[in-house]
């Protein structure tokens, strides 16, 4: 196969492994969303009301479920079943309710109903603690998880390393950045960057020793945790990859100040994440069910990223948008800066 396929059934088979649509319509039956949604519609506020669910979390289903084509949500905000979305109704004669609403096929995702409702992540309620503490402390899903994002990053950041590279950072902290996914992308780009790898002590142990040998001393390794001490300060650049969307707005609106602290005086912040759509179908949706019920992040639109970065005393200067839409780089900086 040559590139182009590759790519086409990398992205074909992850849609057939993706378990958030099936979730969504579980979650959607369980408590009880279709049977709530008049004939001639509802709003939000209302439909939350009725079903006793967190109105953000319960909007953040709705519109997923509008991609997945069984509801659409007009400009004004009104809720409507489509023909799909009505077999989902405990009343229709050709029901899906009873089989959708009781099937639990992964654990990681049987409370997901009650996360919805309740808050909290399923993924804790099945496992017995939090994605990234579990697996901090089992080294066999912690080596298998940073793997499979080393490549994810390769991947997914590769269309945005020219835009970054004509930004000309002199010194750029990856935020997070495993084991340097992002990192090697950046330094391969500029013969002339330095970058420091900051993540848990034990993450760092995983970075290779061909990347190590490699960059030499344009590469810094730095242990540290970005949710519990400042990070290094006075680099050019903080570059955070998929990093906030894993958390929920008071801890990413923590590491933003964190990252604020540290800037130097023409210092940036760069985001690398999706921007969803504010309204209407969006793919990217999907993995906003998936944050809801794994970490207790979410994905965002750019109107919630404006308002992340204003809580911690940043404007967004810049985005850029790749070709597929898949992430976007958002440039931040200090209110008063730009």
């Amino acid at each position: 196969m040559d590139e182009a396929e590759v790519k086409e059934e990398r992205r074909r088979l992850a849609e057939l492994f993706d378990i958030a649509p099936g979730r969504i319509l579980h979650a959607l039956c369980a408590l009880a969303v279709p049977d709530l949604i008049p004939p001639e519609g509802t709003g939000m506020d209302r439909l939350a009301s009725a079903a006793e669910a967190d109105p953000d979390r319960l909007s953040r289903l709705v519109l997923a479920a509008e991609t997945l084509g069984v509801v659409r949500v007009d400009a004004s905000g009104t809720v409507r079943l489509t023909a799909g979305g009505q077999l989902l109704r405990s009343d229709h004669p050709d029901t899906l309710r009873p089989e959708f609403a009781e099937i639990d096929m992964f654990l990681g995702w049987g409370a997901f109903a009650e996360c919805v409702a309740r808050g909290g992540t399923s993924y804790e309620r099945a496992r017995g603690g939090a994605l990234f503490e579990r697996i901090s402390r089992d080294p066999a899903s912690l080596t298998a998880f940073h793997a499979y994002m080393r490549v994810r990053a390769a991947q997914l950041y590769a269309p945005l390393v020219p835009y970054l590279a004509k930004r000309g950072f002199r010194s750029v902290v990856d935020v997070a950045g495993g084991t340097g996914g992002l990192t090697e992308l950046l330094l391969a780009a500029d013969d002339k960057l330095h970058v420091t790898l900051l993540d848990r002590p034990e993450v760092i142990e995983l970075v290779p020793h061909a990347t190590r040998a490699r960059f030499g001393e344009r590469l810094v390794l730095r242990p540290g945790d970005m949710l519990r001490s400042d990070l290094p300060a006075g680099h050019h650049a903080y570059a955070l990859g998929s990093v906030l969307h894993d958390w929920a707005d008071e801890e990413a609106v923590a590491v933003l100040r964190r990252c604020h602290r540290a800037l130097d005086d023409d210092g940036r912040i760069v985001l690398l994440e999706r921007v969803l759509s504010e309204r209407g179908p969006d793919r990217g949706r999907l993995a906003d069910i998936w944050m809801m019920a794994i970490t207790g992040g979410q994905e965002r639109t750019l109107a919630r990223w404006n308002a992340l970065a204003a809580a911690a005393g940043l404007v967004i200067d810049d985005v850029h948008d790749t070709a597929d839409g898949e992430v976007s780089a958002l440039v931040l900086v200090p209110d008063g800066a730009s």
